[in-house]
């Protein structure tokens, strides 16, 4: 009998769950440059202190990244366990405002459908 395990060369694909190096690794706009020092900070010790925590709360003042910083956390918890992963908004505008930044920065998500069902990429832990 044939062993094909020695005769197929296969890589395991290593999958990220620090936040930093997915940031890192992500297919982004080409004007995204680097995390600001204060996202590198709290992303550090989210991965070392809040990880394993349910619920977490970032806050920072206005224009610091939150949004950035949450979207990173979260893809970070979804390619550790692929269970669905959720960002909520107070209101529409700043869905939109999310979505959007999710986008310039490679980050796969999606939204409610019209009959406000959760789309199956969201159950199958496919995006956030």
């Amino acid at each position: 009998m044939v062993d094909f395990s020695k005769k197929i060369n296969v890589e395991r694909i290593k999958v990220v769950t620090n936040p930093i190096d997915i940031y890192n690794q992500l297919d982004r706009i080409s004007d995204k440059g680097p995390l600001r020092p204060a996202q590198e900070f709290i992303l550090n010790r989210w991965s070392e202190k809040f990880v394993n925590n349910s619920d977490t709360l970032i806050k920072l003042h206005t224009g610091q990244g939150k949004t950035l910083i949450g979207l990173l956390a979260l893809q970070a918890q979804l390619n550790k366990s692929n269970n669905p992963v959720m960002y909520l908004c107070p209101n529409k505008i700043l869905v939109e405002q999310t979505i959007k930044q999710a986008k310039e920065f490679g980050i796969k998500c999606t939204t409610l459908d019209k009959n406000n069902n959760l789309p199956e990429n969201f159950i199958n832990g496919e995006e956030i």
